[in-house]
């Protein structure tokens, strides 16, 4: 938990040295559907893969270094529903679309970077952006669970609609491919399964619908 909430930290003041400076800044909110995937692969016959999602929401804060480029932060929540397993143990299907019981506990979402908008049209803005990816949680409800801060490069596409001057309405998406995790317990097990011959991946994705306000 200690570990967590030190990422957080350090992300919001990373962001807040960035809005320090001069310059144009857009407020907002984005709402919409995100989800999680885990994956333990040998191969097509042995496998084991962990979904699990559900509603996004964040607020957001973009600061223009330039009429192009601007510095983004996003900080919100994603609730989480009853994780599916699928699974295969030397081609004999083990797990098919098993649901857990519980739904695991709502996620924070953190997102950092910098984003370059690209003028389409005189109402219409594509903004392509990169940066660093967290997702904080447990992954269970069970009492000795930890929280893990899972976490990664993102990238982000998010398309904004000019309603008037100072106000648009976006549609985008977020895609994270996470490397790091602060719970040992996680860490060492993807570890141990990459060493013995194992490919292991831990995704986000997102999709969402928001409105930016221009200050």
């Amino acid at each position: 938990m200690k570990k967590a909430f030190a990422i957080v930290l350090i992300v919001c003041l990373a962001m807040t040295a960035v809005f320090a400076a001069k310059g144009d800044i857009k407020l907002g909110a984005q709402v919409g559907y995100g989800v999680e995937n885990l994956s333990v692969k040998k191969s097509d016959d042995n496998y084991l893969t962990i979904n699990n999602g559900g509603f996004y929401f964040a607020g957001t804060g973009l600061y223009y270094f330039s009429d192009a480029f601007a510095g983004r932060l996003e900080f919100g929540m994603n609730t989480m529903g009853k994780a599916v397993a699928n699974s295969k143990d030397a081609g004999i299907k083990v797990l098919d679309n098993f649901k857990a019981d519980k739904a695991s506990p709502v996620h924070i979402s953190i997102y950092g970077g910098l984003q370059y908008d690209i003028d389409v049209s005189k109402q219409l803005d594509l903004g392509i952006g990169a940066g660093w990816d967290v997702m904080i949680g447990k992954e269970s409800d069970d009492e000795d669970a930890k929280t893990n801060a899972s976490m990664g490069l993102g990238v982000e596409v998010i398309a904004a609609f000019a309603i008037n001057k100072n106000c648009d309405f976006t549609l985008g998406s977020k895609f994270g491919l996470h490397f790091i995790n602060t719970d040992d317990d996680i860490a060492d097990a993807y570890g141990t399964a990459a060493d013995n011959g194992w490919k292991t991946s831990a995704t986000a994705l997102q999709f969402f619908a928001g409105i930016t306000f221009a200050l």
